[in-house]
């Protein structure tokens, strides 16, 4: 037997190094985090309001149908600039930085306009 392929099938494992963090993946994870905290809130918002709507015998399909306009136009954008040949040419951590830095403010504009306007 060949001594390199004895080495390689059984020598000692060598574990893999963890995976580099760097601070542009760590700043996208952030945005992306609070754009998820904010899409939760949303959700929140509109559900309890949607709640509290029916159970005063209101008819709160035009809520619910806007919401989901914001948020279907929100993710439209969202693939379309994701979908675009000079994002694709960027790294992945470039690609998930600028969805993160779109999807932030897009989230917070939704949550803010639905608050003010249910307030």
């Amino acid at each position: 037997m060949d001594p390199r392929t004895y080495n390689a099938l059984y020598r000692p494992a060598r574990p893999a190094s963890p995976p580099r963090r760097t601070p542009m993946m760590v700043l996208a994870v952030a945005l992306w985090l609070l754009a998820a905290t904010a899409l939760a809130g949303l959700g929140f918002l509109v559900g309890m309001t949607a709640l509290w709507g029916a159970a005063e015998g209101m008819v709160m399909s035009g809520l619910l149908l806007r919401f989901a306009a914001g948020l279907g136009a929100g993710a439209a954008v969202l693939i379309a600039v994701g979908r675009a040949p000079a994002v694709k040419r960027m790294s992945a951590e470039g690609r998930s930085l600028l969805l993160a830095a779109l999807a932030c403010p897009l989230a917070l504009v939704l949550v803010v306009v639905l608050w003010l306007h249910s307030v």
